[in-house]
């Protein structure tokens, strides 16, 4: 899926709604903008995607990302208000007029002197552009920080998404392995590919989710595999799955058993057997 990848994805949004100075209630809407976005251009460059990938990222970054991201507008809008208002001629001045002010009572009015004031006034104009810059500098340490932590959260998501979206795949893997081995394990009790088939279309049609209903078929090769099915560890979606995969499998064994004739002979015996 083209780099779609949460921390990238977040990061975008989040300089998105940054740069247009989105309101805190439009960031749903800049999330849902971004991803019909992305899906299009992606469908553009690649030949294929998956829209549920973008569905699931979409609600991810909805529910999780941006309660962070509110969270830290909300810890930092008074320091990022506080160093937007703030001016240098501000400090500039008021340094000037404090410390030439001081002066001039500790001095007696001496400092006024013209000789005496414009040096002290520009180095009270340094004294005070430095102190505006530490003060920028403090409040963006804090900002700077602060976005540290939210990305580290994001982080937190990626990698925890990551290991879901691993242990789906293995998990997935590791099904198909399963009912692979289950085929191979049927078929050793079919030499001809039409018994197989009739006894396939006989569960497919009957779906046996108890141990009465299984022994009434009384299709003993295929036991060990309806015993998932009766003991209640699948839904009927997974009953479903797991009859297309075994279909998928078997016509794989059988096309390696005999590659020239099976696929010829299957069609033209399809409206008998299924």
């Amino acid at each position: 899926m083209s780099q779609l990848q949460l921390n990238k994805v977040s990061k975008e949004i989040i300089r998105h709604a940054e740069e247009a100075l989105v309101p805190e209630k439009g960031l749903p809407r800049v999330v849902d903008d971004y991803f019909i976005q992305r899906l299009k251009q992606d469908e553009m460059q690649q030949a294929q995607v998956d829209p549920r990938l973008y569905e699931g990222l979409r609600k991810l970054v909805k529910a999780e990302v941006v309660p962070l991201y509110e969270q830290f507008r909300k810890e930092t809008w008074r320091i990022r208000e506080r160093r937007q208002k703030r001016k240098v001629w501000q400090f500039v001045l008021g340094t000037v007029i404090v410390c030439e002010a001081l002066e001039a009572v500790l001095t007696r009015g001496r400092s006024i002197a013209p000789q005496v004031f414009l040096p002290t006034a520009i180095l009270y104009s340094l004294i005070g552009f430095i102190i505006f810059t530490a003060t920028q500098y403090i409040d963006d340490l804090y900002l700077t920080r602060a976005r540290r932590r939210l990305e580290k959260s994001i982080e937190g998501l990626e990698e925890k998404v990551q290991t879901d979206i691993d242990y789906d795949n293995r998990r997935q893997l590791l099904d198909t392995d399963v009912l692979r081995a289950e085929a191979l394990e049927i078929l050793t009790h079919y030499d001809k590919a039409e018994d197989f088939w009739r006894d396939y279309l006989k569960i497919r049609e009957a779906d046996p989710t108890t141990p009465t209903e299984m022994k009434a078929l009384n299709v003993p090769a295929f036991e060990r595999f309806l015993k998932f099915h009766v003991d209640g560890q699948h839904s009927e979606v997974a009953r479903q799955h797991r009859f297309n995969r075994l279909f998928i499998e078997a016509h794989e064994v059988f096309v390696s058993r005999d590659r020239e004739n099976y696929v010829l002979d299957h069609l033209k015996d399809s409206p008998k057997t299924l």
